[in-house]
């Protein structure tokens, strides 16, 4: 972190002969149970809440399970209710706040722990998230879920061998599970294995004869196989299921441009004419895809379509000429901002700000360089510019913990200790490892005389980074100190 910013969130009785039968009268109704009105207040509260979310206003939603919570706060299913509002709303960081409440309340709930995992999935915090599904895993030894979570990661981490194991750990404790047996099929398909994935496929179209995704991945298998006779029908059905499907349009239309050998000239004109159609509809959703119009302008050309492949060819052909300038632009912006970073190490600061300028010439959607220029106008003194460039690299990427964390210490800085301290806790919720942002947390608690707050805060600072020297020097003058009377 560059200077000034820290390496481092009365009714009337009517006649006094009917006082003895109203007394006795009031004396028999029972006395009523204030939580109980409360809890039967919460559920329904809850009820309209899941109403929202089946609506999809998640907003709504939201709104009332904090409600509810305030009437049954020790309800768990409530802030799991609530994490998933926020979830749907995506206010990732909410929704971990949310789920982890309901696990401090609830310390081996598996709907909270599977929660707070997807949660960490969407802030890109892949670590955090493994952690949590092993944990679940181990707490809940006959649960599939978790372990299913935990493959469909693997799948995404390209951990291919890992993922056949949890998804096939998966399966035995759940074998009805299609989404299991689809992502089963997915890892052995990476993996090069085609006849297990192939088994795998027919299994959940035994199952559900209805499910595209089953077909779309044997259709690929076949098709890389060349078996474009057995993919082609498997193809159709994902269209026939999934009329609007991207990516099924695109396969379907690839096998149909391969025409099989010694096959009539007139039947490769109605293949290719079906392509087109297949396509076409992409096209005018999605212009800007290169794969599309190749695809359309060899449809067009085979189909006899001359003057319109041309036309489609010249868009190919400036699009992607686009994409390759943008892909280089890029590149050269993120090679700028690490010249910016070494300009600053050497006390540079105009010289580096011009490199990241140049750098957001090249790609203005390149958060990090943003970063990089409000740390810069930290260390100048210049906040209002400081302030201005993270937020243009939050509305780019806004649950980027180094992002926030710089963000948290603007406001710091510019003497706003609320919004700091939720800053730096945004920080610690996407990622918790962030102990940077802890030692803010105990500094803004220090100043507000929150002497067990500060506390907690510097020994977790402390905890996650033990060598150094200027957290654990806080935490020992803190800890030395006599409370305050």
């Amino acid at each position: 972190m560059l200077n000034g910013i820290h390496a481092r969130r009365s009714s009337t009785l009517h006649a006094c002969a009917l006082l003895p039968a109203i007394f006795f009268a009031i004396s028999a109704v029972p006395p009523q149970d204030p939580s109980r009105h409360r809890s039967n207040d919460a559920q329904s509260l809850a009820q309209r809440a899941q109403e929202a979310a089946r609506r999809g206003d998640w907003p709504a939603s939201a709104s009332l399970y904090q409600q509810a919570i305030e009437l049954a706060p020790r309800d768990p299913n409530l802030r799991i209710g609530l994490g998933a509002a926020f979830t749907g709303s995506e206010r990732y960081a909410d929704a971990i706040a949310s789920y982890e409440e309901a696990l401090r309340i609830s310390p081996r709930n598996l709907a909270a722990e599977l929660g707070l995992a997807r949660n960490y999935r969407s802030v890109h915090n892949y670590d955090e998230m493994r952690l949590i599904l092993e944990r679940a895993v181990r707490e809940h030894p006959k649960s599939a879920a978790p372990l299913s979570l935990l493959g469909d990661l693997d799948l995404e981490m390209q951990s291919y061998d890992a993922a056949i194991q949890h998804l096939s750990a998966a399966l035995s404790l759940d074998p009805a599970s299609t989404e299991t047996r689809n992502r089963l099929a997915s890892a052995y398909k990476s993996a090069g294995d085609g006849p297990h994935a192939l088994l795998q496929l027919s299994k959940v179209i035994a199952r559900d004869p209805k499910n595209a995704l089953a077909y779309f991945l044997r259709a690929q298998i076949l098709s890389d196989r060349n078996d474009d006779a057995r993919a082609l029908p498997d193809a159709q059905k994902v269209l026939d299921l999934q009329p609007q499907n991207p990516r099924g349009r695109v396969l379907l239309a690839k096998i149909l441009l391969r025409a099989p050998e010694n096959s009539a000239a007139s039947e490769a004109i109605v293949r290719c004419s079906h392509a087109v159609a297949a396509l076409q509809p992409l096209v005018d959703t999605r212009p800007d895809d290169s794969e599309i119009l190749f695809l359309l302008a060899r449809a067009h050309r085979c189909a006899g379509n001359t003057e319109e492949a041309a036309r489609v060819l010249a868009a190919f052909e400036a699009v992607s000429q686009l994409e390759r300038t943008t892909k280089e632009n890029q590149s050269q912006a993120k090679h700028l901002v690490q010249q910016a970073n070494e300009r600053a190490r050497l006390n540079d600061f105009p010289g580096a700000v011009d490199l990241l300028q140049q750098a957001l010439e090249k790609d203005p959607a390149y958060g990090a360089a943003y970063s990089q220029l409000a740390k810069l106008h930290y260390s100048a003194g210049d906040i209002d510019n400081a302030s201005q460039s993270i937020s243009h690299a939050l509305e780019l990427a806004p649950y980027q913990p180094d992002f926030l964390y710089v963000e948290g210490k603007i406001l710091e800085k510019q003497g706003k200790f609320d919004e700091a301290l939720a800053a730096f806790e945004r920080t610690t919720l996407v990622n918790p490892n962030e102990s940077d942002a802890y030692f803010e947390m105990g500094v803004i608690y220090e100043q507000r005389s929150d002497r067990a707050r500060a506390l907690a805060a510097y020994k977790k600072a402390v905890a996650l980074s033990p060598d150094d020297p200027d957290y654990r020097r806080a935490l020992a003058a803190l800890d030395n100190r006599a409370p305050s009377p």
